[in-house]
């Protein structure tokens, strides 16, 4: 049975509008995971007032399985031309290519607009976090969620 959400084909397009969103940097794919989470449930982090994925306690379940999407997501993207990749010292870096931006402005939705808006209000907030600090606030923030359904 096909997967409704959260498929590669709709992850690849949110990572390419995350990947516009912060197109001079470009991001790994640590930094892509983390920064889709906090994007689709931005109310959780304070960088939007509703989370675009809504809210619901199992929020954070996703989190386990972000990167391994992204990871596919991003592949496909690569093999299109949609985005790049290049080694550097601290791992390997993608950036939207020309066509992935071509692409990225047609993607006119509602939600692929709010998307971008908040991706770039995440990228804002966040962007002077290491990798590592990013993913830790994350798993903090999941666990401060645990517990406060444990204590309901």
């Amino acid at each position: 049975m096909p997967r409704l959400f959260n498929s590669t084909f709709e992850i690849s397009l949110r990572v390419l509008l995350l990947l516009d969103a912060v197109r001079t940097k470009g991001a790994t794919i640590d930094r892509i995971a983390a920064y889709d989470f906090i994007t689709t449930y931005g109310s959780e982090f304070g960088v939007s007032s509703e989370s675009l994925h809504g809210s619901n306690r199992y929020n954070f379940s996703e989190l386990a399985e972000k990167r391994m999407q992204c990871t596919a997501a991003i592949k496909d993207l690569v093999l299109d031309g949609f985005v790049s990749v290049s080694r550097t010292h601290s791992g390997f870096l993608y950036r939207i290519t020309d066509l992935g931006v071509k692409y990225a402005n047609e993607l006119s939705s509602v939600y692929a607009s709010e998307y971008l808006h908040t991706a770039k209000k995440t990228h804002r907030r966040y962007k002077n976090q290491s990798d590592t600090s990013l993913t830790e606030y994350i798993n903090e923030k999941a666990l401060h969620s645990l517990r406060r359904q444990i204590d309901a």
